[in-house]
């Protein structure tokens, strides 16, 4: 059975972990705290028999930002992120949502594409990358 649901305060270390994993870096945990304790920024763990990934974003009227979808690699390719996409465009109201993703990551761009969005700019090195600047890709869904 595969839940996504609000993260509790004591998974957030979790959290780190998952990251780690993933990007070889962590967000700390002041700003895992940060973050929890805003309202209008959403973390939900996604959990099997463990947390196997989240997602964070900040949710503003009728519009989402997906600031981060993260699955541990096992678990990747899994159709996890789609079930995470799909929940977010379940939420009452919403009529935008909105994420950047890093240029050189083709395996998320065709994830994010094959779930609907759009390509709808560039934003000139907004990553920081090894020693170089890496450029955005804006992309948006719209109900």
């Amino acid at each position: 059975m595969i839940n996504i649901k609000p993260v509790k305060k004591n998974e957030l270390l979790k959290l780190i972990d998952i990251e780690m994993d993933v990007f070889d870096y962590s967000s700390s945990i002041e700003d895992f705290e940060k973050s929890f304790n805003e309202n209008a920024i959403k973390i939900w763990k996604v959990s099997t028999q463990k947390i196997i990934g989240f997602v964070s974003f900040i949710h503003v009227k009728d519009e989402i930002e997906i600031v981060q979808i993260c699955i541990i690699k096992s678990c990747q390719r899994k159709n996890y992120g789609s079930l995470i996409i799909n929940k977010i465009k379940k939420l009452d109201n919403i009529k935008k949502i909105f994420l950047e993703v890093s240029v050189e990551n083709s395996q998320a761009i065709k994830f994010y594409l094959k779930n609907g969005f759009k390509k709808i700019g560039i934003r000139k090195d907004y990553y920081k990358g090894n020693n170089k600047r890496i450029d955005a890709l804006r992309l948006l869904f719209e109900f």
